[in-house]
């Protein structure tokens, strides 16, 4: 399934119906916006607020412990917030992100070298996390269908009598204090890589409902920070990106310009590393990478936030698709089924591309897609991303993908053909599973 949603869908179709959105982060924010027209309500159940979104400067939600580091949008994601989010790059710039080609101005090195500075056509927006929620809610408050509620917590959900479908969720105050069951036609488990739906399986079906789960370490820790720039001291890109190599020891590091002249840097590290918390001690860490370009810009900037430390990094899926008594009408996106690391930059692509794909499947059947169907695709949909997160490219159903892969990285930075092909396979607009190697030669 590729097309977009239907953009006449006829809201007519669920007249009284009613939609839960269990979360709401990015997924959850995506989730609403792609029911307002299909639903006659759709209400979004928030654990925390949103008072952290105000003001200029980039801050994190505590129901999102990473929300304080850079974040990026592939090309393929921004394709799936175009069906899912209509508005939403004007609403990111008039809030001050910035546009930039993902090569021409991207200095990006890997492992043998600088990939020429070519212009793709693929556009990215630097924006901190806070920024690009603000956005979305901004395009939710233009909706009349759908209602955001904050300080809840959803404790489990309810059943038809036969546990064959889904009709609700219980909900508590943050607090605490019990609210009852809220009624729903359909509810969506967009909660995020600490999504309690697991527990619940087992809490009305045994430990007999255990759902399985597939975890790859990647053996690694960010420290991140915001940066600024005095007035003539900013770098001629907008963005920077170094691979590890043998010689560095899995340090890498990442540099983007994101709103209000802010620049948000990432830096890998093995995870048994002492990494600092302060600006000194994160400028010495620049010193283990394989090229002193983030250093140099580093020494010219100053520090406009914390040193964050992070290191909830693994990898890890459930495997939805294989639970035999799926109910109906539930469904799971983002990370509550597929959570990357983050140094991948994938996982606000994975879930936009999983909602849109939730979208395609709700308008080819109004009356209500089955949800274990559903789940087997979005696995299928996740399979992309797992891939390029874990570098699990030997379990590809393409023999030999995985050299096709190294092939291309290694020649990518002598030809500007095969830097836009390594573009747009890394931004999910190609499937590597097209790549032969007479393309990558």
């Amino acid at each position: 399934m590729t097309r977009p949603p239907d953009p006449n869908h006829d809201p007519s179709r669920q007249t009284d119906a009613h939609a839960i959105v269990i979360g709401g982060g990015i997924a959850g924010l995506l989730s609403a916006l792609m029911l307002k027209d299909r639903f006659a309500r759709v209400t979004v159940l928030e654990r925390s607020d949103y008072a952290e979104l105000s003001g200029d400067a980039p801050k994190s939600r505590p129901s999102v412990p990473q929300s304080h580091c850079l974040h990026m949008l592939m090309g393929a994601g921004a394709q799936a917030f175009d069906d899912l989010a209509p508005g939403w790059r004007d609403a990111l710039l008039v809030r001050g992100a910035t546009a930039y080609d993902a090569g021409s101005d991207v200095a990006k090195r890997v492992s043998t070298g600088w990939l020429p500075r070519v212009q793709t056509g693929i556009t990215l927006y630097g924006a901190s996390r806070c920024l690009i929620e603000t956005a979305l809610l901004d395009l939710i408050r233009d909706t009349e269908t759908v209602r955001m509620c904050t300080g809840q917590r959803v404790t489990g959900f309810e059943l038809t009598p036969d546990g064959a479908s889904i009709r609700g969720v219980c909900l508590d105050t943050k607090n605490g204090a019990s609210q009852g069951i809220q009624r729903a036609d359909v509810v969506i488990d967009a909660s995020g890589a600490a999504s309690r739906l697991p527990r619940w399986f087992a809490q009305h079906f045994g430990e007999a409902a255990r759902i399985a789960t597939s975890e790859v370490a990647p053996g690694r820790q960010y420290a991140s920070c915001w940066v600024q720039f005095a007035p003539g001291q900013t770098p001629e890109w907008s963005g920077l990106a170094i691979a590890p190599e043998s010689r560095s020891d899995g340090y890498a590091g990442m540099m983007i310009r994101a709103e209000n002249d802010l620049w948000g840097v990432v830096i890998q590290s093995p995870e048994n590393a002492d990494l600092p918390t302060d600006y000194d001690g994160f400028l010495r860490l620049t010193a283990h990478l394989p090229d002193a370009s983030l250093h140099d810009a580093l020494k010219q900037a100053s520090l406009a936030s914390p040193v964050h430390i992070f290191g909830r990094t693994t990898n890890r899926r459930r495997h939805y698709e294989d639970y035999p008594d799926w109910p109906e009408n539930l469904y799971a996106v983002g990370d509550s089924v597929c959570a990357l690391d983050p140094y991948a930059g994938l996982g606000m692509t994975a879930a936009a591309r999983g909602v849109r794909l939730l979208a395609e499947c709700l308008d080819e059947c109004p009356s209500g897609f089955a949800g274990k169907r559903f789940q087997s695709l979005l696995a299928q949909h996740n399979e992309w991303p797992w891939r390029v997160a874990t570098g699990k490219w030997e379990n590809s159903m393409s023999p030999g993908l995985a050299e096709r892969m190294n092939s291309l990285v290694r020649a990518a930075p002598f030809d500007t053909t095969l830097t836009r092909l390594l573009l747009d396979v890394q931004h999910m607009l190609r499937d590597p599973e097209t790549l032969t190697q007479e393309a990558v030669a």
